[in-house]
């Protein structure tokens, strides 16, 4: 069974527009007799970012139903209870995006005008640690230890933030695994853009600031000249701020063009939102392949 969806947008708006294609295999040692899958792959649809199209298949077939999480983010759920010893999952997307970058507005928020923030539900997700981004360390003394963040106000302490962990952190593909913690980067100062994200959460957290995890997609050139992070899947950060609500700071790849990214979910970090989870029943191991491709149109 495929889930297609189809929606509409404002064709008077002027956008860039991708097709994502994005395909997880699972090859299996012994026949599974049965799978249970969460897929979280279908981007968002927003004020700036418009969902033409999307469709997950599975092969073998199954049914797929869908259903919206607490962060409002769409799931996708299958199971397949017939022996398998491959399963592939696809899902394809179709997005026009048009971002606006945030204006210097953002400029007249003070370190005052957080104060209260800690008392509204809706941020205490995004200003409490997780597994993942609580750390044994002193962020403060870290952070100045690192030189070049204005702390003046904190719009000029996340751009600052964002540029100065770009720098100090190598982006390093395998040098970390999906569990691994804020304490295991600032140790080996290597990741990849989901450890660099929530190092990033986790500094804003501790100034008071609701930072919230973005999983997505990036687009990147084929004649770009320097690839901080490869063209597939990607993670960034958004904090509120009172005066303009929920911005933007990639702090792997800050100097990207904002609509080269694709938004599909929000978490209070990767475990919140991996793009496929489950389980199988039966015997033997499995090798996982996957594939991204993002094209512009």
């Amino acid at each position: 069974m495929k889930w297609t969806t189809v929606f509409d947008f404002d064709s008077k708006q002027k956008f860039v527009s991708y097709e994502i294609v994005h395909q997880t295999t699972y090859s299996y040692e012994h026949k599974k007799r049965s799978s249970v899958m969460t897929v979280c792959m279908q981007p968002k649809a927003t004020s700036w970012q418009y969902l033409d199209h999307y469709q997950l298949a599975t092969t073998p077939e199954s049914r797929i139903d869908i259903d919206v999480d607490p962060f409002g983010n769409t799931r996708h759920f299958f199971d397949i209870h017939r022996p398998h010893n491959k399963l592939t999952v696809t899902s394809n997307a179709r997005v026009r995006s048009q971002f606006n970058e945030v204006n210097e507005t953002a400029e007249l928020d003070d370190w005052d005008s957080l104060a209260n923030l800690h008392t509204k539900l809706e941020f205490w997700d995004f200003l409490l640690p997780t597994d993942l981004t609580r750390t044994k360390s002193d962020l403060d003394r870290w952070t100045d230890h690192q030189g070049g963040i204005d702390k003046s106000s904190p719009w000029s302490f996340l751009k600052s933030l964002e540029h100065r962990l770009s720098e100090v952190i190598r982006y390093r593909p395998g040098a970390t695994s999906i569990d691994s913690t804020v304490d295991d980067l600032l140790r080996h100062h290597e990741g990849v853009c989901q450890d660099i994200s929530q190092l990033m959460i986790a500094i804003a957290r501790s100034k008071g600031i609701p930072a919230r995890y973005v999983s997505g997609y990036l687009y990147v050139a084929p004649n770009a000249t320097r690839r901080l992070v490869d063209n597939a899947t990607h993670a960034w950060v958004e904090c509120y701020l009172p005066s303009k609500g929920w911005c933007t700071f990639d702090p792997t790849n800050p100097q990207g063009a904002p609509e080269t990214r694709v938004t599909v979910a929000y978490g209070r970090d990767y475990r919140d939102v991996p793009p496929i989870r489950g389980i199988t029943f039966g015997e033997g191991e499995a090798v996982m392949d996957v594939s991204v491709m993002v094209f512009r149109l």
